[in-house]
């Protein structure tokens, strides 16, 4: 009897620790581990910036040899669109005739996939396409660069000399014209300069006109093609008169 009271207390002592165990083991989890959770797929992806999906517009400057410039197309009723910038979504300043001759300072701007150059004609500046436009070359003047026909002039004294390639043509603020036959034109070339005579026995003209930008201009525009004029009359003290070179159409190809 005694035994079988022994071994049923004993019984229930291993039931009592083997339960007491496993609820230790339970109550000892971390809560950490408990709480894990896995990560959201968002979680792992990096914010996209509206900046770095937009395509930034490019530009690059170069230059060309400045001077004049004409239309490549000059077929009849075709018009050239100066830009006020370099796109051709700015706004268009004017339209010019085909055989029109622009003054340009050689400056040229790569934007996206187009070529841009910068020109001027009197007050008028602005951007023009660079495919549609090529150097105008003269039409030479006694074998010079000088070309067939012309004109150059100031404003301080107002003066103008017109020539073609057997007359010259003077005139002064005071309005009088004094046409003289040509006498001969001679190139400088290591000073890009030409040497235009002219004259008879009341007046003695002489001309020389230098292929780079005039300075003497009151415009803020690029202007290429400067003079320099020395008028002798009889009685009289010679006359130098300064100012820049305007080229004439019909005097290019």
């Amino acid at each position: 009897m005694a035994s079988d009271i022994l071994g049923n207390a004993f019984y229930r002592f291993l039931t009592l620790m083997l339960v007491s165990g496993m609820l230790m083991g339970v109550l000892s989890r971390p809560t950490a581990a408990q709480s894990e959770t896995p990560p959201s797929p968002q979680q792992d992806q990096a914010p996209v910036s509206d900046a770095a999906s937009e395509q930034p517009t490019t530009s690059q400057s170069s230059e060309v040899k400045p001077g004049y410039y004409s239309q490549v197309d000059q077929s009849l009723g075709v018009l050239l669109s100066i830009y006020d910038a370099p796109s051709d979504d700015a706004a268009v300043i004017v339209q010019l005739p085909g055989d029109t001759i622009l003054n340009s300072d050689g400056e040229q701007k790569q934007v996206d996939d187009l070529r841009w150059q910068h020109v001027s004609l009197g007050e008028i500046e602005g951007w023009v396409e660079a495919q549609k436009l090529k150097a105008a070359i003269p039409v030479p003047f006694a074998g010079t660069d000088l070309p067939v026909l012309g004109v150059c002039g100031g404003t301080e004294p107002s003066w103008s000399i017109e020539w073609n390639s057997s007359v010259v043509t003077y005139s002064n603020i005071t309005g009088l014209l004094h046409r003289v036959p040509f006498q001969s034109v001679k190139a400088e070339t290591d000073k890009n300069t030409t040497l235009l005579q002219a004259g008879n026995e009341s007046i003695d003209l002489q001309m020389t006109i230098s292929e780079k930008q005039c300075t003497f201009t009151p415009l803020d525009s690029f202007v290429w093609g400067e003079a320099v004029a020395t008028i002798t009359q009889p009685g009289q003290k010679p006359v130098t008169l300064k100012g820049c070179c305007r080229p004439v159409s019909d005097g290019y190809r």
